[in-house]
């Protein structure tokens, strides 16, 4: 992890100032080590003002609060803004942190970021997100940090604001990325040959498997993601919840997930002497499409959101774990899939 001069750089309009200062007072009383103009007219003077302020915007701050306002992009504070936004696509990460005192544009942020705002939120919440951005950026934990013992302890040394959500989130997609290819052969509708080999018509094999899938489901709907087993691990509103107890559930979604893609590799990968027996195993396969499309969306989701955790928190946006079980399958589908079999019984 880099190390900086800087916890945090405000750029901002000299318009602005009167109505950032209060923000950066309680940013140093928080201990947040800041990068404030005022502070360091004696360390600046003599010295090029470009140069130390793209050096400062580009490398010496962990994050820059950019404050947005019509004089922020009419000003040479733009300067600032070009230097913390080349940062940020440098390292394809979150490195600016926008507040908007009014709704003008910044150039070169896109209009999807999340944004705190300072007529809906007072200033100590504002700083107190900050303190949270640090606090996650200290346990160096995101959703592609390995998990180990020692980072899950830093997570929770330094309880960021959400950091239940985002070991979670780690857990889900560390697991989902891993199984990623064997997802894309699901809909590829490929599996190696098991050494398995169905002579006949199939049609206990077949109503065995609709057993067995309606048991994965059932068994995760009654137990494994109900509202009690989410709040024995995330904890109950306004308590913290339990670290192993989030990793033990973020392993049972991945192991759902890899189970019902083995039952559909199953089918894919057993010989058939008769192609109608064949025709209607490849059908059931898809049963399991829309499950697994429906989970896979939302572990998607959830990474989307993990590096902007803080922010949509303060903003106060809810953010749904709830696993999506969604065991249906498309009427076209099973009409076919009926018919097929139908054929197969004669």
């Amino acid at each position: 992890m880099p190390e900086y001069k800087f916890d945090v750089a405000p750029s901002f309009a000299e318009e602005d100032r009167d109505r950032v200062l209060p923000i950066v007072k309680l940013l140093k009383r928080a201990g947040v080590d800041v990068f404030y103009d005022k502070d360091r007219e004696v360390e600046m003077w003599g010295r090029d003002r470009v140069e130390y302020f793209t050096e400062t915007f580009s490398h010496s701050a962990r994050f820059v609060v950019l404050f947005s306002s019509k004089h922020y992009v009419s000003k040479w504070t733009r300067l600032q803004s070009r230097a913390a936004m080349a940062r940020a696509l440098e390292e394809n990460t979150e490195y600016v942190l926008p507040v908007r005192i009014d709704d003008t544009p910044v150039p070169g942020l896109l209009p999807t970021i999340a944004y705190l705002d300072v007529r809906e939120h007072s200033d100590e919440v504002i700083a107190q997100a900050v303190v949270e951005k640090l606090a996650q950026h200290r346990a160096s934990f995101t959703p592609t940090t390995p998990i180990t013992p020692q980072s899950v302890a830093a997570l929770v040394r330094e309880k960021p604001r959400g950091w239940e959500y985002l070991l979670y989130v780690t857990v889900v997609s560390q697991g989902l990325r891993e199984l990623e290819s064997k997802y894309w052969e699901h809909f590829l509708r490929y599996a190696p040959r098991n050494g398995s080999v169905e002579h006949g018509s199939g049609i206990t094999l077949i109503r065995d498997r609709n057993v067995l899938l309606s048991e994965i489901i059932k068994v995760a709907v009654e137990t494994l993601f109900t509202v009690e087993t989410q709040e024995a691990a995330f904890g109950a509103p306004g308590t913290p919840g339990d670290p192993d107890r989030i990793v033990h559930l973020g392993e049972l979604f991945v192991r759902t997930f890899d189970e019902i893609l083995e039952w559909a590799r199953g089918i894919h990968g057993t010989s058939y002497a008769h192609e109608s027996a064949r025709l209607v195993a490849r059908l059931q396969a898809r049963f399991a499409d829309q499950q697994l499309q429906a989970m896979h969306g939302l572990a998607e989701n959830l990474r989307a959101v993990a590096d902007t955790l803080v922010e949509r928190l303060t903003a106060g946006e809810q953010i749904d774990m709830t696993v999506p079980l969604v065991f249906e399958v498309d009427p076209a589908l099973e009409q076919e899939f009926k018919a097929e079999l139908e054929k197969l019984s004669r």
